[in-house]
Order: C-alpha cells, then structure tokens, then sequence
C-alpha cells in the first residue's frame, strides 16, 4: 500500500517553540512511563507539547518513531504499513510478522524493540480515528516491549484506548485539559510571536480568563483583534463563542464529526452552566445520562468533570456559548421547553436560585409568576427577596393576581422599601385569594392555614414598617405564638420588631425573656439569614441598657455574616447600628467609614432605627469636623424621608438633633422657630406620659434646650429631672446619661456647679459601663469643664466610674492639645472649642461696656440666654469673669 510522507514525518511548528514550563517539567516522567497519553478537546496544543518533548527525547538519544494518523491511517493494514514505514526511517529492520495476525504482528514488533540497543518513543498523533484493532495491537506491544518502548498516544477521545489496567499499575502517565491550558505568562509569549498589534498585560489576561487557557482561543483571538485594529484604532475584543470564526471552528472540528445522537444532547443540555447527571436525564428524557456525559466528556467535546467523583461537569464557556445561540436562533421553542424543565427539575431539588434563573431564561412571563409564586417564601428566607423584586419589575402587576404567594412577597419588599401604599394593595390582592381559595373544595386546609399566617405575618410586617411601634407590642404575641418553631424564619422577623417596640416604648423588665426567646430562634435551622435582623434590633435594646459591649460583639457578627453573603444592601443595617455604638464610644473613625460605605444602601429595607442611626451620625460627624451646612443637609434628608413615608419618630430625631446643633452654633432663635414650623412643639411640658416613647424623649430633650436658651432654668430642670427619674425606673441608662448631662447644663446657668457635678458624676457612672465618650464631648464646653472640675483634680476613690471619668478628662486634654499644638497661646486653658460668630459678637459688646440686658436687646436674646452663652465662652476661654473674657480673646487674637 501507498503511504503518504506526511503520516511518519512529525508536523512543523508555526512559530517557534513557547517556553512552557509545567509541560518542560514532565519531561522525565514521559521519559520513564510506559505510556503516556494526551488528551484535550481539539486546539489544546497536544501535538505541539509532544514535539517539545520529542527533540528533548532525541537529545538524550532516543530514537522517535511518529505516526500521524490524520494524515492517512484508516484502517489496520494502514497503520502496520505506516508503522514499517516509520521504523524503516529510523534503520529499524522489522521482520518476522505474519500479515492480519496481530498477535504475531505485536510480538516481532516487541521483539524488534527489545532488541535495540536504546529505548524508542512510539508516538501516535491524533490517535482518535484509529480502528479498534490498532488499540488490541498497541496493547499487545506495551504488554510484550515493557520497559524497553515509551509510547505516546495523543488523542481527542479517550473512548477507543484501553488504559485502565495500565492506570491500575502504574504505568501510565496522562496529560489532560489543565496540564495543557496556557498561563497568561504563556500567553504572553504567544501573543508576541502570532500577532504585530500589542495587547496590554490586562488585556492578555482576559484573554487567558475567557478562554480559560484554550491556545487555539487565544491565537484566533489574537488574529482577530490584529484584522480588527489594522489599519484604525479599534476597542479591544473579548473572545466570544458568538464570533463567526469560532462558531466556525467548533462546527468544522468538533461537532460535525458527531452522531446524531450525540448532537442531540449536547442541544438538550447546553442550557445547564453545571451538568449533573439527574439534571441532564430531565432535560434528555433519558435515563442513561450518566453514560453519556462520560461519553461526551472523552470524546473531547469540551466537557470537562469538576469535581474528583465526576459528579459535575462543565461546557468550556466559549463552546457552550456557540451550541447555545444556534439553539435559540434555530429552534427556540425547544429552548423554552428545556429551560422550562430544568426550572421545574431545581425547584424540586431545593436549588432555588438555578430554578428561578432558568424560569427567567425561559422568556414564559406566566411561567416565570409561577415559578416565583412556587418558590417565594423559600427564596425570602434564603436571602433573595430583592431578587424577586427584580424579576417581576418587568412583569405587569396583573401577575400577582391569583399568586398570593409571590403578591405577599412583593409586598414585604415594597415594606422595606417605604412604598407602603403599594404593599397594602399586594396584601390586599393575597387577601382575596385565600377568601377565594377558601370557598374552594379543592383548596389544601394546611396550605390555606400556611396562608393565612403569611398575610397575618404581611400585615404585621406594614405596622412595622410604618414604624407604629403601640400596634407592633398588642400584636406580636399572639403571632409569635403561631409562627411557632414551624416558621423559624417568620419568628425571627415578629422577634425582632418587639425588640424595635420595647426598645421604643421603654418596655426593658422583660428583656432577659425576650433575650433567652432570641436564643432560641436563632438556634432553629431555617433562621440564619432572619438572624442578621433580629440580632440587628436585639443590639440597639442592649446598647440603651448599657451593655454596649455585648451589642457591638452582636453587631459585628451580624455585619461579618451579611458581607460573607455579599449582600451590603443587607450589611447596611448592622454597620449603621454598629456605626451608633461605636460613635458613643469615641471610635469616630471607624464609625465615619462604616456610615460612608453603608449609609447609601440603607434606603433599599428600610428599618427606621437604621435608617435614623446613619443620618444622625453623619450629620454628628460632619458637625464636629465643623462642617455646619453638611450636617444640616444630612437632618433635612432625614426630615424630608420621614414625611415622605409618614415616619413622625425619624423626623423627631432629626428636628431634635437639629436643635442642638443650632443652639451650639449661637442660633436659638432658628433653633425655637424650626421645633414650631415642624409642628412639634408640645402646648404643654413635654413630661414622660404613662406610655412614654423615645418619639416623645425626643422632642423633650429639644424642648429642654430651648427652655435653657430662653433662661427658662426652672421649667427645663423639671422636665430634665421628670425623664431622668423614669428612665431610671424603666432601666434606660443611655437616656439617662442625656438626661443627667442636661440637668448639669441647666445647673450651670443657674450658678449651682455643685450640682452641676454632682449631675455629671451620675452621668459618668451610669455611662462607664457602657464606655460611652462621645456624648460627653457633644454636649459642649461646659460639660467638659464640669468634668475638669469632678475628676481633673484632686484624689478620687479608683472605683470603675472614677477611672472612666479621668479617662474622659484626658482624652479632652488631648483633644485640646492636637488642635492648638504646643503654642504658647494654646495649652490646657487655651481655646476648647471654636467661638461661634453669636459668641464673638456677645464678647465684642462685652468688651465695649455693654450689659447682659442691653446685649440681649441689640441681639433678640433674653438676659437668660446672654448669661448661657456667657457660660459657654468662659468654658472656652478657661475664665471665669468678663474682663478676663475680654482679655484672653485679646490674646488669642480673636478680638482686635
């Protein structure tokens, strides 16, 4: 028979040889192998690592005989032909083998081997094609040569070589897909030697990432950004399954070499991202799935396992993209049916977020509703109610008519967003379905009563977000009690919004109940994700009751499990309540950072707690830098959110620190005028009721401030006391800690320092548990001159409250010594804090002879409120009498 040259000529390479270190590092193991084979689907480099390993193979001198198959070899008398051919090349004399007996063939061909005075390297390129009885012949050599013969066999398919039991002893070596895959450093390499435009390192690494090291991938990418960038500049291209010259290439080489048969599941199956082999029979019909992903996976149609037990298996991505569009442009109903099937398959496997996905690939809206309607609660428990949100915001709202489910689900979304309208008219939809279903003889009674606790828990959860904490308290214990450990999930929400209640309503006798209750729904499997809420509002309670130390501990957890689910929509809501804690404890920093990163996605579920907590602090931080206006926008934010939503205890906090922060910068006036244009100035002193809330502390403590300021010392001192002593009784301390600061202001300006530090004193015990610093410091200069006075000086018992209160001392000391440096102007009694331009104009007149009287009268003020700012100067100052005022503002240069 007539042999082609080309069949015992190994190939030329297209460029000189790439440096490839990991293939240069196996050359030893080839060397000792039997055999050795090298597998990957077609333009993985397989004939080019061979040849690299032939000349070194030939260096050390080993005589290599090559057979490329391709090129010829179709059948048995092909390749005896072709392989006396080769051996004739390299002056080996092969006699004695008796034509079409392959036993007598493989036997003179061993003997042959054995014979030489070196070991020959066999190799066998593009061995795919070759008839069964060539493998019988090869494996009759590898038997009868041993040791004296390395054979390589480079393959697409591993499905015609018998390897198995040279696998069992040891004498096979195998190269497959990721020994092959070229590196970006390899790439880099390529690149440079198969192209003239150059390409940056990043773009060679996407390059490297999308064909996932596929060297035919890279070079036809190269080759197409080079057509594309000749001659004009052009964007760079990523490599795409959809191009006509891969779409070509995977035609040509891969799939029209396939039965039928095999086409057929690759269509059926090219849908899934991970192949499984319970997942493809669904798709297929078959049940013989297993065999044929095994198939398909050593016929090197780039399949490739995952995992060690070939469970999973992947399409190479550029592949399944060209298999996917030919199946959506030629048949896309068949693509709807089989992403169809594959949703119904996830769903009942408990793979909710691949059912969803595939119901939205399906293009089938109805399909998708009910795909959704089916799965709700499970994804809302998982974490991906936001993702149920996106899915439907393209669908019309008709969609939610006759699925309850999915309207519930919509409608707690709408809740944490602020559209409360909007959920009231989902639950009301859910509402009449379940009436509907009621009438229905048909109807499930247990999923009627499943139901109808979701529409109870809906209705609940519209209460909460409304922030109508009087409603939450009379309604969550029967709730609770129905949600039981049957709806861990649901329990862990109703928990948590008593925790919100209780803490807003002052209600803390019960908490090592509801804490012990607390414990025992985060421990229920189905609650992990609930529990970033509810250990988000269980912190907040014990933060009010002093135990901040246990709240940050919570808060951190809660945050840590919220960025491990990458969720910082969720994250948000305990960074803003861990940002609270940490700002009354003086880490300021760590605070800004956590309200900067997270503040801007707390608006997306909407806990008014939250949502108070960022604004407040940035607006607190902002002040403090001495960022005015920046702080103001921060509380009109707040404001403007709160009656868009109907949200009264937002816009209290906000009008309340909004006053303070106008009475320290010297504008009462704007601070009296902003609490009656807001509407909530109170007829009457703001007392704590018999049901008081931190809605109504708030406005108390606004109106404390103003009374000061209008030198109303008697009034604001009795309001001061009245809240100071329930929140004793009810066990608030961070309240009390406000309370009794304010109560030390007004003593102050009533000349009483006296108790002006006995007040400060009770503050400092009751906030050294919690190491609450902050709250002294923002209360103002006069504050912290009180605590100069308590525990700068003079000896003090070393109790705990005692070390607290020297340590808040020192750190003012330094706070004064970083801003005024250790210039003779600065110091201990140099300037505590910035004069306000009210305070500089006061001390203008008082240096030009002026009485408390007449100042008020040029200014607007009472003579009350000329003696606080007064106060408030001296403190800064380090003074205590007028004309040292005078004289020291001289000094510092802030009077000429």
């Amino acid at each position: 028979m007539s042999i082609m040259p080309t069949v015992i000529v190994p190939p030329r390479a297209p460029h000189d040889q790439i440096a490839r270190p990991n293939l240069e590092a196996k050359i030893d193991a080839v060397d000792r192998s039997r055999v050795t084979t090298v597998f990957a689907p077609a333009g993985f480099g397989k004939t080019m690592a061979v040849l690299q390993w032939s000349s070194v193979l030939e260096a050390r001198g080993r005589p290599v005989i090559w057979l490329a198959a391709r090129a010829g070899i179709a059948s048995y008398d092909l390749f005896i032909d072709a392989l006396h051919a080769a051996c004739a090349a390299q002056q080996m004399d092969w006699r004695g083998h008796a034509d079409g007996c392959r036993t007598t063939a493989a036997a003179g061909f061993a003997a042959m081997i054995a014979a030489l005075p070196v070991r020959p390297v066999l190799v066998i390129d593009d061995a795919q094609g070759l008839p069964a009885e060539v493998f019988a012949f090869l494996d009759g050599v590898v038997a009868a040569a041993r040791d004296a013969l390395t054979t390589i066999i480079v393959s697409r398919s591993l499905n015609a070589i018998p390897i198995a039991r040279l696998r069992a002893q040891g004498y096979l070596f195998e190269i497959g897909w990721a020994d092959l895959r070229f590196s970006v450093e390899e790439a880099t390499d390529l690149v440079a030697r198969v192209g003239d435009v150059p390409l940056s390192a990043q773009e060679i690494a996407l390059i490297v990432e999308d064909t996932q090291g596929w060297p035919a991938g890279i070079t036809m990418t190269r080759l197409l950004q080079d057509r594309e960038m000749r001659g004009g500049e052009a964007p760079f291209i990523r490599p795409s399954g959809l191009r006509r010259e891969f779409e070509t290439y995977f035609s040509e080489e891969v799939m029209s070499r396939e039965p039928d048969e095999v086409r057929h599941f690759l269509a059926s199956t090219i849908i899934l991202e991970e192949l499984t082999p319970d997942a493809c029979a669904a798709l297929t019909g078959n049940d013989d799935a297993r065999v044929m992903l095994e198939r398909v996976e050593e016929s090197g149609l780039f399949l490739r396992a995952i995992d060690l037990d070939r469970r999973s298996y992947r399409y190479h991505p550029l592949f399944r993209d060209m298999v996917l569009r030919r199946l959506i442009d030629r048949d896309p109903a068949r693509a709807t049916r089989l992403h169809c099937r594959a949703a119904r398959h996830f769903a009942a496997n408990g793979k909710h977020l691949e059912a969803v996905a595939h119901a939205e690939a399906s293009g089938d809206a109805a399909f998708l509703a009910d795909i959704l309607d089916q799965l709700a609660d499970l994804l809302i428990h998982a974490g991906h109610l936001d993702r149920i949100d996106r899915l439907v915001d393209g669908l019309s709202p008709a969609v939610c008519v006759g699925r309850p489910r999915l309207a519930l689900a919509i409608a707690w979304r709408r809740i944490r967003s602020l559209a409360f309208a909007s959920a009231e008219t989902l639950i009301d939809l859910a509402r009449a379905e379940w009436q509907r279903r009621c009438g229905s003889d048909t109807s499930d009674p247990a999923e009627l009563r499943a139901l109808e606790l979701a529409i109870e828990h809906r209705t609940f959860m519209l209460l909460a977000g409304r922030d109508d904490v009087r409603a939450i308290e009379s309604h969550a214990a029967p709730l609770l009690r129905k949600c039981g450990d049957d709806e861990p999930f649901l329990s862990c929400t109703v928990l948590a919004q008593i925790m919100v209640a209780r803490r807003e309503l002052f209600h803390f006798g019960d908490s090592l109940k509801l804490q012990a209750e607390s414990r025992r729904a985060l421990a229920r499997p189905g609650s992990a994700f609930a529990a970033i809420a509810l250990k988000t509002t269980i912190a907040p309670k014990l933060a009010a009751q002093g135990n901040s130390d246990a709240a940050r501990v919570m808060l951190e957890e809660a945050l840590q499990h919220a960025c491990d689910c990458g969720r910082p929509d969720v994250a948000a809501l305990p960074a803003l309540a861990l940002a609270e804690v940490l700002y009354d404890r003086g880490d300021c920093e760590r605070a800004r950072a956590l309200v900067d990163d997270y503040l801007p996605h707390v608006r997306e579920w909407g806990f008014a707690d939250q949502i108070a907590a960022g604004h407040l602090i940035k607006a607190r931080l902002l002040f403090n830098a001495g960022d005015v206006a920046g702080a103001e926008n921060a509380l009109k934010e707040l404001q403007v959110l709160a009656i868009e939503c109907g949200l009264d205890r937002l816009r209290a906090s906000a009008v309340s620190e909004q006053v303070r922060m106008l009475i320290r910068s010297g504008e009462a006036r704007q601070a009296r005028e902003l609490m009656t244009a807001s509407g909530l100035m109170p007829a009457e002193d703001p007392f704590p009721t018999l049901h008081p809330s931190r809605h109504q502390e708030g406005i108390a403590i606004a109106v404390i401030r103003i009374e000061m300021q209008r030198h109303r010392l008697l009034a604001a001192r009795k309001i001061a006391k009245r809240w100071a002593e329930f929140a004793r009784r009810s066990g608030a301390v961070r309240s009390g800690v406000t309370f009794e600061l304010l109560i030390a202001e007004i003593a102050i300006l009533s000349g009483d320092r006296s108790e002006a530090r006995r007040a400060v004193r009770e503050a400092v015990t009751l906030a050294s548990p919690g190491g609450w610093t902050q709250i002294f410091l923002d209360e103002g200069e006069a504050i912290q001159s009180i605590l100069r006075e308590a525990y700068g000086q003079g000896p003090l018992v070393d109790s705990v409250p005692d070390r607290f209160g020297r340590r808040l001392v020192a750190a003012m000391r330094t706070a004064i010594a970083i801003e005024h440096g250790d210039d003779e102007t600065g110091g201990e009694y140099g300037l505590s804090g910035r004069l306000m331009n009210r305070e500089i104009d006061i001390l203008r007149m008082v240096g030009g002879g002026l009485r408390n009287r007449e100042i008020g009268n040029r200014l607007g003020l009472t003579e009350g409120t000329v003696k606080w700012y007064m106060q408030q100067i001296y403190d800064k100052l380090g003074v205590r009498r007028r004309p040292q005022a005078v004289t020291r503002a001289r000094q510092l240069g802030v009077l000429v």
